[in-house]
């Protein structure tokens, strides 16, 4: 897989909005650690679903730049 391009990058941060933050942080009563690591722990759970669900002879050789380490996740 490689780097998602620059546009791609502009059109997800264009998808969220300043009202988006502020929901999360409402939902976590302002701590923004609390906030952070809900974030997290949802992108490993994506990152751990993708790399379950594809298949690894199509990708076998290929890195997967910027995605977190799922080697690490339970």
């Amino acid at each position: 897989m490689t780097q998602p391009r620059h546009r791609d990058r502009e059109i997800v941060s264009e998808a969220i909005t300043e009202a988006d933050i502020d929901e999360v942080l409402q939902e976590f009563g302002g701590d923004t650690r609390q906030a952070v690591r809900a974030l997290l722990e949802d992108i490993a759970v994506l990152a751990l679903d993708r790399a379950r669900a594809i298949s690894t002879g199509f990708v076998r050789g290929q890195r997967f730049h910027g995605a977190i380490d799922t080697l690490k996740l339970p």
